[in-house]
C-alpha cells in the first residue's frame, strides 16, 4: 500500500466514480481501477460493491475512508507547517532587548509584526546590553537590541541608528521655555544621569567637562526610561534617547533639543556563525520602519549604517 493507492481511493470516494477520479488525478480510468484492486488485495478489504458501471462503498470502504481523511488532515497540517517554515522560519521568534527599547519601540514593533504575520509566537526578554550580548551569542535569542556591544562579543552586529539625545525637563521648569538647551543652561541643576559603564554616560560627562559645567549629580539610574520617569516626578533633568522620551510626553514633561550632540546608538545583534533567521530578518524590517517613523514625527536627525561584523 502506497500513497498512489490512497490517492486513487480517496479520489473515487470524493468524486463518486472512477471516471471522475481519473480526471481529477490526470490519469486513465483503467489505471484508477487497477490501483483500487491492488489496494483491496493489500488491505484484505472489500472497499466497493460493483453494480454495472457504478461503485457503491461498502461499510469497510466507508470506515477505511474515515481513517484516510484523518491521515489527510495530518498531512495538510504538515504541509502548512512546511509553508510556515519556508516563508517565516520556525514560527517562533525570541528577542532580547535593553529596557529603553524593550519598554518602548520593540513592543510596538511586535504588535505590527504579528498583525503582518499572525500565528507567529514572539518572546521578549529584557536585560542589560551585556546580558543581551551573551543571550544572543549563545543562541538563546534570535535577535538582540542593545545600546553597546562588548569587545568580547562574537555576535554579528548591525548598527540600527545613532541619534542625538534630547534634554528632558519638567514641563513647569524655566528651561522648558527654551527651544535648544546647552550645557551652560544646566549649571547647578539636579541631573539624573545614567550609571557609569554606559557608553553614552561617558559622552555626556565629556560634553559637560569640556564646557566647564558642574551639574548636581544626586541621582543615577541604569536605564533612560527610569531617568525620564524621575523627571516626570520633578526630581531633576536628564538627557535621553528621543524614542524613550517620546513615551513620556505629557503635561508633566518637556522635551528639547540639546547642543552639542550626545548620540545614542542602537545595535542589532545576531547569533554568530549561522544564517540569519527569516523571522528575525522580517522583524527587523518592521523595527526599522517603525523606528524611522517615530524619529520623522519628532523631526530627529539620525545616522544609519548597515555595516556588519562577525565573530
Amino acid at each position: 500500500m502506497n500513497l498512489k493507492h490512497i490517492e486513487a481511493f480517496r479520489a473515487v470516494m470524493t468524486a463518486g466514480s472512477m471516471t471522475a477520479a481519473a480526471k481529477e488525478l490526470f490519469t486513465s480510468q483503467p489505471n484508477v481501477s487497477r490501483l483500487i484492486s491492488q489496494l483491496e488485495r493489500e488491505t484484505g478489504l472489500v472497499l466497493f460493491q460493483r453494480t454495472g458501471a457504478r461503485l457503491i462503498p461498502t461499510s469497510e470502504g466507508t470506515a477505511f475512508f474515515r481513517e484516510v481523511e484523518r491521515a489527510y488532515v495530518g498531512l495538510q497540517g504538515l504541509a502548512n507547517a512546511a509553508a510556515q517554515i519556508r516563508n517565516l522560519g520556525t514560527g517562533r521568534l525570541r528577542i532580547a532587548a535593553m529596557p529603553s527599547a524593550g519598554l518602548t519601540l520593540v513592543p510596538r514593533a511586535i504588535d505590527r509584526f504579528q498583525r503582518l504575520h499572525p500565528g507567529v509566537t514572539v518572546t521578549l526578554h529584557m536585560n542589560t546590553s551585556g546580558t543581551i550580548n551573551h543571550w544572543t551569542a549563545s543562541q538563546f535569542c534570535d535577535l538582540g537590541v542593545a545600546v553597546y556591544v562588548s569587545e568580547a562579543s562574537n555576535c554579528d552586529v548591525e548598527l540600527l541608528s545613532t541619534v542625538p539625545a534630547m534634554c528632558v525637563v519638567p514641563a513647569e521648569h524655566a528651561l522648558a521655555k527654551k527651544s535648544v538647551i546647552k550645557p551652560a543652561d544646566l549649571q547647578g541643576e539636579s541631573f539624573i544621569s545614567l550609571c557609569h559603564g554606559d557608553g553614552t554616560r561617558a559622552q555626556m560627562d565629556e560634553v559637560f567637562a569640556r564646557a566647564g559645567v558642574e551639574r548636581v549629580m544626586a541621582i543615577e539610574a541604569q536605564y533612560s526610561a527610569i531617568c525620564c520617569e524621575m523627571v516626570r516626578l520633578g526630581m531633576g533633568v536628564t538627557l535621553s534617547h528621543p524614542i524613550v522620551a517620546r513615551d513620556f510626553v505629557g503635561p508633566g514633561i518637556a522635551i528639547r533639543r540639546f547642543s552639542p550632540e550626545v548620540r545614542f546608538p542602537i545595535y542589532l545583534l545576531y547569533p554568530p556563525h549561522r544564517p540569519r533567521e527569516r523571522l528575525a530578518s522580517a522583524f527587523v524590517e518592521v523595527l526599522r520602519e517603525l523606528h524611522d517613523e517615530f524619529l520623522a514625527e519628532m523631526k530627529v536627525p539620525q545616522r544609519q549604517a548597515t555595516k556588519r561584523r562577525g565573530g
